[in-house]
């Protein structure tokens, strides 16, 4: 080789050290030229602080919809990138391993491949198993991994022996709201280098925990750099130019704004919840409701259920259904396998009959043990055929209609039978008994949304369903379908049979006929 090319390669070697020195100290550089992406002015101050800034622990609450997740996502490969492979580890936790694989680290997948088709090959690989690995000389290095909080509280075993030895440790929280007082200790744990930082984002919608510390604690407050951000803050309200005025920079322009907050998203909230009402101080304001806060499903149990996962033992099957009121309201069927809930079918708006034949089709298809049915309102029509017209007469599972109108087993407790079906959901999917889809976004907003507030004696009662498809514009009918498909069948009908169903014709059952009498009047379900 002639030594002019060997210069020449080493000028370019000492361009590239130069650079990559550069980038370390300057996170918005190395994503402007590595990923070709840019951010609104408040992200890009927040992030240049929480990687470069004299506190190295940092918190950012925020509204929804403000590219943080996507953000926090491009800090882990940068920390990954600019330093060489083994000086610092990326340790990334959320409340559930469906945050985790979903958001997070899908969203490491797509920067990575981002950085490789622009002519920069981050180092090592990125698994299926939450982890970012780079085969050295002396083999496997953690360059990223994520973690999810384990069972019974032992995070702390769990994170320490990762830590970089050059005390490069990062500790990324996505969802930080939602995460258990231990994974704070385990994260106190491992920023013990000079270097180490720790990250964390989320909602403000949990009044509780250690997120909700750090910005309420004076004590505590000191100790980090605390940010947040409100959906005004977004280019969709500011009116910010992010990207140049370049035909591709029009294109990324138009790309950004359509993934952030809209502005008309803003204005219906500000309609049906009221600038004072609880949901809007979280999720448009980005700041903790106070006192009004009347969500019933709390956030740390929706992640518990998107944590949990349930491997059906049995064939049994529930179906619940609840049937759309109006025309731009959808019928929906959930099946639930011995706690793991899932949408099985859902349809728009059918005369009755159509609605019925869809509903015997799925619990003939599924052996369904039984299908309980909102009773209400043309939900009560429904019923009616499939217990009476003889295009159903060969069904082969029990059919309970529930009137949520009704009286409750104890309305001490609770002011109808809605509210204790509502409650018993909250209770099993508190105890980890139920397996929801992650990636049902109807489900989750609806149960986020559910109000609730007491009787003057004490009872609960669940806000309305007009009430609640004012908020949502739309009806509940996940939810509903959902709630049914858990009803407490087991006490009705005696014990649910482990294995296969058994069909039985309704003259072959035995019933007791004072408890017929009692459920078949002023009181719970129809059967």
């Amino acid at each position: 080789m002639q030594l002019s090319n060997i210069a020449t390669l080493a000028i370019e070697e000492i361009r590239k050290k130069s650079k990559l020195r550069l980038y370390q100290t300057d996170y918005v550089a190395w994503r402007h030229d590595i990923l070709g992406y840019y951010s609104y002015q408040k992200m890009d101050e927040i992030m240049m602080e929480a990687l470069h800034g004299e506190k190295n622990r940092t918190l950012i609450k925020s509204s929804n919809g403000t590219s943080k997740s996507w953000e926090v996502s491009c800090g882990i490969l940068w920390a990954g990138s600019v330093f060489e492979p083994g000086e610092t580890v990326s340790i990334m936790s959320a409340p559930s391993v469906s945050q985790l694989e979903k958001v997070t680290m899908a969203y490491l997948k797509s920067h990575y491949g981002t950085a490789a088709a622009r002519g920069y090959q981050p180092p090592g690989k990125i698994n299926e198993s939450l982890e970012w690995k780079y085969d050295g000389p002396n083999g496997g290095i953690y360059i990223a991994f994520g973690r999810k909080p384990p069972a019974g509280g032992d995070a702390v075993s769990v994170f320490q022996g990762v830590r970089s030895q050059h005390g490069r440790t990062y500790v990324w929280f996505d969802e930080a709201g939602g995460m258990e007082k231990h994974m704070w200790t385990a994260m106190e744990a491992v920023i013990t280098g000079a270097d180490a930082r720790f990250i964390g984002i989320g909602n403000p919608d949990n009044a509780s925990g250690g997120f909700y510390e750090a910005f309420t604690n004076e004590k505590i407050a000191r100790e980090y750099n605390l940010f947040s951000i409100s959906s005004y803050d977004l280019p969709t309200f500011t009116g910010e130019r992010v990207y140049p005025h370049t035909p591709e920079g029009d294109e990324m322009e138009a790309r950004m704004l359509k993934s952030l907050t809209q502005v008309e998203w803003v204005e219906h909230k500000k309609r049906v919840w009221g600038e004072r009402d609880a949901r809007f101080q979280a999720k448009v304001l980005g700041e903790f409701p106070g006192d009004g806060d009347t969500a019933f499903f709390p956030q740390r149990i929706i992640d518990l259920s998107h944590e949990t996962t349930i491997e059906p033992e049995t064939d049994t099957v529930i179906l619940g259904v609840d049937i759309a009121r109006y025309g731009q309201d959808e019928s929906v069927i959930y099946e639930n396998r011995q706690g793991r809930l899932r949408l099985r079918d859902s349809w728009g708006k059918v005369d009755t009959v159509e609605s019925a034949r869809r509903i015997h089709k799925v619990a003939t298809e599924e052996r369904a043990y039984a299908v309980c049915i909102d009773a209400s309102g043309i939900g009560g029509a429904v019923f009616d055929m499939l217990e009476n017209l003889d295009e159903f007469a060969d069904k082969c599972y029990y059919l309970i209609g529930i009137d949520g109108g009704t009286r409750s087993s104890d309305p001490s407790r609770w002011l109808n039978t809605r509210a204790e079906n509502h409650d018993r959901l909250r209770t099993l999917m508190a105890e980890g008994r139920i397996d929801l889809d992650f990636d049902d976004k109807e489900l989750a907003d609806q149960l986020t949304n559910l109000t609730y507030k007491f009787t003057p004696r004490g009872a609960i009662q669940i806000a309305s369903k007009d009430d609640m498809k004012t908020v949502m514009d739309g009806s509940p009918d996940r939810l509903d379908g959902a709630i049914y498909s858990v009803y407490d069948v087991e006490s009705l009908l005696g014990k649910v049979p482990e294995g296969t169903v058994v069909a039985m014709e309704p003259e072959d059952v035995e019933v007791d006929y004072d408890f017929y009498e009692f459920i078949r009047g002023p009181g719970a379900p129809i059967l």
